[in-house]
């Protein structure tokens, strides 16, 4: 029988619903600490929580005295992230009221992706050539030292925003000059206006779904991932587990665990993105949270009954962790986008997915009259679609498939656009 406990997530949203969700349904008393109460109807956790409260998840003091002065300032059992720009802030509160949690060094240098490289250049973690910069001309600099292509990247931000594939130095000005202008990202957090230009790292993409037990692997399991056609990153398809690669899986893991050390992170669970290049598994960047993209809420769901969250809330309230696979399936998402610039009308074929056995769920973002245009960051997907397989390459192959059959029709366009 499971102890109540009184756990709090600060704001959560996109793969923190399911932090809150799983905490709800284990019967704990679950608090929100959120930047506006109107969040709990925009992220879509109405009625999985017993309080809100309100303080800037921007700031560290703002949480701090929000708590405090709550009704829970001495009863809290937990004090969990539930979205990636707050991480840090809520690992300093959290150890300011001695509660469990990812260390506050490691969480910065996760949220942080030059302090994240610095890291692993000091740890030997194999990783990509890198340059912090402000200006264009340092980027130049940095890019002719580098050698193009590279890639250009805030900081601080996420889901692929303001991420650019360079080829010469006409691109890079193009980019910087977009990207000197992104000032604020999600949930109002600032974008820091120091910028990376990283070597571009060819060869195939992966994440590494991982929880660790003092450095040590608990449970780990390497998703596929497809992207976009550059110059764009953009993930359209996760495959888990993977079905390519396998006999590099182990050094894959290997590899995210040592990045993982690196940063300090040594408990929990964690979403390791690489590329296989030609030298071997290389780290892109490292989050110190279950995968989001529906990769922990659905695909370790159908692929292993694992839940992810669950376990990573007992880990915070330092209960006993059940990880185990419950059986061995595979699960695969592939992400409906725009090929052009245009006004979204509707997606024909949806409606015959529903009658497809391995169809878990579809599910469309976008309304008729928005305004869409080609992925150039995970905002800009239509909708998705998960399936499952008895093997992950049956799972991926009807994913990719049923993808391409729906065709999104733009308003005042009569030509069906299939999507590839």
């Amino acid at each position: 029988m499971t102890t109540i406990k009184t756990v709090a997530f600060v704001e959560p949203s996109f793969y923190g619903v399911s932090f809150a969700r799983a905490a709800f349904e284990q019967g704990h008393e679950v608090i929100s600490i959120v930047s506006s109460t109107d969040n709990p109807k925009k992220y879509g956790y109405e009625g999985i929580y017993n309080d809100l409260i309100v303080a800037d998840i921007r700031d560290e003091e703002s949480l701090y005295q929000a708590i405090i002065h709550s009704p829970y300032a001495d009863r809290l059992d937990a004090l969990i992230p539930a979205t990636d720009y707050a991480s840090h802030l809520t690992a300093r509160v959290a150890e300011r009221l001695g509660l469990r949690g990812v260390p506050y060094e490691a969480a910065l240098k996760s949220r942080n992706k030059d302090l994240a490289r610095e890291a692993y250049a000091e740890h030997d973690v194999p990783s990509a050539k890198f340059k912090k910069v402000r200006t264009f001309e340092e980027a130049a600099a940095a890019a002719e030292e580098i050698g193009y292509p590279v890639v250009l990247k805030p900081t601080n931000a996420a889901s692929s925003q303001n991420v650019y594939f360079i080829s010469n130095v006409t691109e890079l000005q193009k980019a910087i000059d977009i990207i000197v202008e992104f000032k604020v990202t999600y949930l109002d957090f600032q974008v820091r206006e120091e910028y990376l230009i990283e070597e571009y790292l060819e060869g195939p993409e992966f994440s590494v779904e991982l929880f660790l037990g003092e450095g040590e692997p608990i449970f780990s399991t390497v998703t596929e991932k497809i992207t976009s056609p550059l110059p764009y990153f953009v993930e359209i398809v996760h495959t888990l587990p993977t079905p390519s690669y396998v006999d590099q899986e182990q050094e894959i893991v290997q590899t995210a665990v040592k990045a993982l050390l690196a940063i300090g992170i040594k408990n929990g669970p964690s979403h390791v993105e690489v590329k296989l290049t030609g030298k071997g598994p290389r780290i892109i960047e490292v989050n110190g949270r279950p995968g989001g993209d529906n990769i922990s809420s659905d695909l370790l769901v159908q692929a292993f009954g694992i839940n992810i969250f669950e376990a990573t809330v007992n880990y915070y309230l330092d209960n006993p962790i059940e990880l185990h696979k419950k059986h061995h399936r595979a699960a695969s998402i592939a992400y409906v986008i725009a090929d052009r610039d245009g006004v979204f009308e509707r997606i024909e074929g949806l409606e015959e997915l529903s009658q497809h056995a391995n169809v878990i769920r579809s599910h469309v973002n976008v309304s008729a009259g928005d305004t869409i245009s080609i992925a150039r960051s995970s905002d800009d997907r239509l909708g998705y679609l998960i399936t499952t397989g008895d093997t992950p390459q049956e799972a991926k192959e009807l994913a990719v498939a049923l993808v391409e059959g729906l065709k999104v029709i733009y308003r005042h366009q009569e030509a069906e656009i299939a999507q590839v």
